[in-house]
């Protein structure tokens, strides 16, 4: 009797784990700095570019960055990454906000966690109202404390599942 137990218990896990979702790591496409890809987590579908990335002023409402301090390191600062994104489907105009976000990793493998702040076109901002069939622009601001952003990764915020990455 505990063998049989153990046998449905063992073939349970192995399915489970067989089943895998439209987003998972994968799957996820793979391009170079402004390349569309399709991002498909089940219940978005959209088309998103990453068309440039690089240092800018802090925008208004970033906080604190460590450039300029001791524990700053030469070369940190705030880079941004435009983004556009053509929302295909989604359930409501605000799901991007809440299920989206972008990191900026470095070829070391460090990676910055985006920032929020007042810009106008940031980037979470513009995706509070982005229903099905519209397109955003807008941008990405992250706190670059070592080495520059060699890679930008779309994630999900609640999961952390790898949805798209763009090489630069």
């Amino acid at each position: 009797m505990m063998y049989r137990w153990l046998a449905l218990l063992v073939a349970s896990v192995i399915a489970s784990m067989a089943t895998v979702s439209p987003a998972s790591a994968g799957d996820a496409p793979i391009g170079r700095l402004g390349d569309t890809l399709r991002v498909d987590t089940g219940k978005i579908i959209a088309d998103v570019t990453v068309s440039r990335v690089e240092p800018v002023d802090p925008p208004p409402g970033f906080g604190y960055q460590r450039g300029g301090t001791i524990k700053g390191f030469p070369g940190s600062g705030v880079v941004r990454a435009d983004v556009t994104i053509h929302a295909i489907t989604v359930p409501s105009p605000f799901q991007m906000a809440t299920d989206f976000t972008f990191d900026g990793v470095t070829p070391f493998a460090d990676a910055y966690t985006s920032r929020p702040s007042d810009a106008p076109d940031a980037l979470d901002s513009v995706l509070t109202n982005a229903p099905a069939g519209s397109t955003v622009h807008g941008g990405v601001y992250w706190d670059v404390q070592r080495d520059p952003v060699s890679y930008v990764m779309l994630l999900d915020r609640k999961t952390g599942v790898h949805l798209a990455q763009w090489n630069l």
